[in-house]
């Protein structure tokens, strides 16, 4: 499918961006033009890099890889319509472009089209079964619509096919915990955190380890993992939400003035206040809520 070489691409993207390097076109227009869209998105202009991709098709109209950076930098810029639009011109070029039918599905999933998702995620496996992203893809649409057996099925798949890689552990663990085998969700998110590299992923991490560890009443445990996800998150909802599990595995060890202190740093949240405040004040007022 893809054309002799003239030109060979040679600037390498970081992020998402398609490898260069290995991609090759008929025309050195198309091939320039790409070049300097790529290094224009590498930069996050991606109003100006639009343009490029386009001068680059108008070169060489089959160039799947443009068409899929034309979709990357129209979903940057929450172009929904239009990124779906390119992706799926990629795909129609290239009817085994993985990191086309990837992106389109995740782009779908963004807009709600879950089972268009499903169907996209699906046929990158009928080529490509041991594609990680598609399987783990599916494990998250899955976890999301509630199937929560098909998702683990799906994410002991990405497991397999790289076990050093975090993400599907944590979706795992989420999953697990949802059909409340709490201790396989504990072993899922401590994997996630050992193969995590990002100080504040840990964190979030951490925030989901003490929970299941509280829902097991491993209170130590609780205390231990929630007391590092204060340390290492960065997400201000994060931090809440671990404050007020701290209180909860205080309340339980009968610690009622540290289960206060973190109540009370949760009920800065507004998401937290409401139930935050209920519970101080069941500390401070038990003769209200004796029956």
């Amino acid at each position: 499918m893809r054309k002799v070489v003239i030109i060979l691409l040679s600037v390498l993207v970081v992020f998402q961006f398609i490898a260069a390097q290995d991609k090759k076109v008929l025309n050195p227009e198309a091939g320039q033009a790409f070049n300097t869209g790529l290094n224009l998105a590498k930069k996050q202009k991606y109003e100006e890099a639009i343009p490029k991709f386009k001068k680059a098709l108008q070169a060489e109209p089959n160039f799947p890889d443009a068409h899929y950076m034309l979709g990357y930098c129209y979903k940057k810029l929450s172009k929904y319509k239009e990124a779906e639009k390119e992706f799926k011109d990629a795909i129609k070029l290239d009817d085994k472009f993985s990191k086309a039918y990837v992106a389109l599905g995740k782009l779908q999933f963004d807009m709600d089209k879950r089972d268009e998702a499903i169907n996209t995620f699906k046929a990158v496996l009928t080529f490509d079964p041991e594609n990680i992203r598609a399987n783990y893809e599916l494990g998250r649409v899955y976890y999301e619509i509630k199937q929560y057996k098909v998702a683990q099925g799906y994410l002991e798949k990405a497991i397999q096919i790289n076990p050093n890689y975090p993400s599907p552990y944590n979706m795992l663990g989420l999953v697990l915990e949802q059909q409340r085998k709490y201790s396989d969700a504990a072993q899922a998110f401590e994997n996630a955190i050992k193969k995590e590299k990002k100080k504040s992923k840990k964190g979030t991490y951490y925030y989901r380890l003490g929970k299941v560890y509280l829902s097991l009443n491993k209170l130590k445990q609780a205390e231990s993992a929630l007391t590092s996800a204060l340390s290492m998150t960065r997400s201000s909802s994060i931090k809440a939400a671990s404050n007020f599990y701290l209180g909860e595995t205080y309340k339980k060890m009968g610690q009622k003035q540290k289960a206060l202190k973190y109540y009370a740093r949760a009920a800065k949240s507004s998401q937290w206040k409401q139930a935050a405040e209920y519970e101080i004040d069941m500390i401070k007022n038990p003769d209200k809520y004796a029956y």
